[in-house]
């Protein structure tokens, strides 16, 4: 028998679902929305969006990205920093603002000022239509110096555009002054309170099943303990729970047994490795 049909449940709670269905906005999710909003309709060139590793900025990103109609006029994009070069850098943001990466536009070797034309191109031709770029740069922590210098120059191409870099607070450090002084607009996404973790769990718990209290209350503040408010942490360690708690054939998770998972498997919980749910990525 699984752990899900044990629980009667029509799927794991902390699986990562659709991007913008299944996101879970409230409290200082729906402050940072707005934030990204203001970015967005007063034309503001760059925004930061703050964060600890773990606390969900990719999957906020991706949900932004995912209520794009609301804003007709303007072009989302993604943009990946990780692993980049400078050249491969400036065809990221250039294959963003062409929103088709699959089509063969562009010259792929083509040199660094070659791309930077075609992405003075790119913007003025959305421009023209009455559109508004809008590029999501996820993981701008994880590059060298040569990279950032390439990031600047890009920053500062003319016309209506924006761009919200999401940066991991413990490496605010590895990011140039001259680009943090360049924030227009801050996008805070910080550790859950006890509330908003409780709010979660019981309200994905009551979607999915048919019983709402297969956490106990002191399980649910436990696990908020124990992940110090970090979804990603928090919902690996619920979900390893409901596991154990299944093979135990427990009647609901209290805190003893959420204690009983952290010291058994308090290495992949705690760590920044991978986990089971992608909600919070980074």
């Amino acid at each position: 028998m699984s752990y899900l049909t044990y629980w009667r449940l029509s799927r794991s709670p902390f699986s990562p679902g659709h991007p913008t269905v299944d996101y879970f906005v409230s409290g200082s999710i729906g402050d940072a929305m707005t934030r990204v909003e203001f970015l967005v309709q007063h034309n503001r060139r760059l925004g930061l969006l703050f964060g600890p590793h773990g606390v969900g900025k990719s999957s906020f990103i991706r949900y932004f990205i995912g209520r794009s109609s609301r804003f007709p006029k303007h072009l989302p994009g993604l943009v990946d920093m990780a692993g980049t070069t400078p050249d491969l850098l400036a065809r990221r943001f250039r294959d963003a603002l062409w929103g088709d990466p699959g089509l063969d536009r562009f010259v792929q070797d083509a040199s660094l000022g070659r791309t930077l034309q075609e992405i003075d191109e790119l913007i003025v031709a959305n421009n023209a239509v009455g559109r508004q770029p809008i590029l999501f740069v996820d993981n701008a922590d994880e590059v060298g110096e040569d990279v950032f210098q390439t990031l600047g120059i890009i920053l500062r191409r003319p016309g209506n555009w924006s761009a919200l870099l999401a940066v991991d607070e413990s490496l605010l450090v590895e990011i140039p002054r001259r680009i943090l002084e360049e924030c227009d607009v801050r996008v805070d996404l910080p550790a859950w309170d006890l509330g908003l973790t409780a709010e979660y769990i019981e309200t994905q718990i009551a979607n999915l099943g048919n019983r709402d209290d297969i956490f106990s209350a002191q399980g649910i503040t436990r696990i908020h303990e124990l992940g110090e408010g970090i979804p990603k942490r928090m919902f690996q360690l619920a979900e390893i729970a409901l596991a154990v708690g299944a093979e135990r054939r427990v009647e609901s998770i209290d805190a003893e047994l959420i204690d009983l998972v952290c010291e058994d498997f308090s290495f992949g919980i705690l760590s920044q490795g991978p986990s089971f749910p992608e909600f919070a990525n980074r």
